[in-house]
């Protein structure tokens, strides 16, 4: 693995550790793109990036996290998450982490609405796919009954898309709108009272959308709130507003979180060096970097390493032995 070496002269700092939001978008496809897949077995950082399909992650373990615009979140064994296209997001799995991945078209499920059409909208018209309008306003950790449904679903449908059969395709789409319905169904009382939220969610959305990017490209080398304002053409006021309104904490806050939490994967999930790790994350002093982290998770790099490391040894241990 090559890494960047922080002592190496001739190099600009903000060009080393930007790390842009990356775009999947393709090409309008001639069908309607549908995939699903199991993760498993995989350690990876996906560095954050966008698509333009509709994707759903369904996992059966825990994961070591997932950032889905600016929200973070701790997957467990049946939670569910719905990222809409273009928003910004990253997962990290490790070896443990077992999930089922699931992308779709909005052509699949509706081809008469154009994909240009706002998501406060869209979901008036496609109430199945209310789940991505508010996935960071509820929590979709399911209860056992409705993740063994979740399952039987992705099980269906795993078996239909290897399959050259006649009506996969239908069949698959019939699945996967019951389990949409199905889950619309179960959390119908928290969307309703929602409800009132979602226009402002759509009316948004850009400005929260480009929020989202800028702070994912940058939050490594801790941006200004004047230099974050007026990339994303917002006052400092209506940035911070946007920012309380939809995480709850102050845009300091949010980049701090965000480099701890980056930390504490890396350290996982990688053999890099506690240096290699501060470097990766903003801080061009170790020794800044080793009092952040201890008061952000009360225990050094090293320490946190060695915790999870033997955390995931007597994990281990217990499945080998069952």
């Amino acid at each position: 693995m090559t890494r960047p070496d922080p002592a190496k002269p001739g190099r600009n700092r903000r060009d080393q550790q930007q790390a842009p939001v990356r775009s999947y978008a393709l090409d309008r496809a001639d069908s309607p793109r549908f995939h699903i897949r199991v993760v498993e077995e995989t350690q990876r950082l996906y560095p954050a990036h966008k698509h333009d399909y509709f994707q759903i992650v369904y996992f059966m373990t825990e994961a070591p996290a997932l950032r889905i615009g600016l929200a973070s979140h701790h997957p467990k064994p049946g939670s569910i998450y719905f990222i809409a296209p273009m928003v910004p997001h990253q997962i990290r799995f490790d070896q443990a982490t077992r999930c089922v991945v699931i992308y779709f078209d909005l052509d699949l499920l509706r081809p008469g609405i154009t994909r240009s059409t706002p998501m406060a909208e869209l979901i008036h018209r496609a109430p199945e796919l209310t789940p991505f309008a508010c996935q960071n306003h509820v929590d979709f950790d399911l209860p056992p009954e409705l993740a063994e449904a979740v399952e039987r679903a992705n099980e269906a449908m795993l078996a239909q898309h290897d399959s050259p059969r006649i009506c996969a395709g239908e069949i698959i789409r019939a699945e996967l709108l019951l389990m949409l319905g199905t889950l619309c169904q179960h959390y119908e009382e928290e969307f309703s009272s929602l409800s009132t939220q979602l226009p402002v969610i759509g009316r948004d959305s850009l400005h929260m959308r480009r929020i989202s990017e800028f702070i994912g490209s940058n939050y490594t080398r801790a941006p200004s709130l004047d230099e974050a304002s007026e990339a994303v053409n917002l006052s400092k006021s209506r940035f911070c507003g946007l920012i309380r309104q939809y995480t709850g904490t102050t845009f300091n806050a949010l980049i701090r979180e965000m480099r701890m939490e980056e930390a504490r994967e890396r350290l996982v999930l990688t053999d890099e060096s506690i240096g290699q790790v501060a470097y990766a994350v903003g801080y061009q002093d170790e020794k800044y970097f080793l009092r952040a982290f201890k008061t952000a998770t009360g225990m050094t790099p090293t320490a946190y390493r060695r915790k999870r490391a033997e955390e995931k040894a007597d994990l281990d241990r217990v499945r080998a032995a069952q």
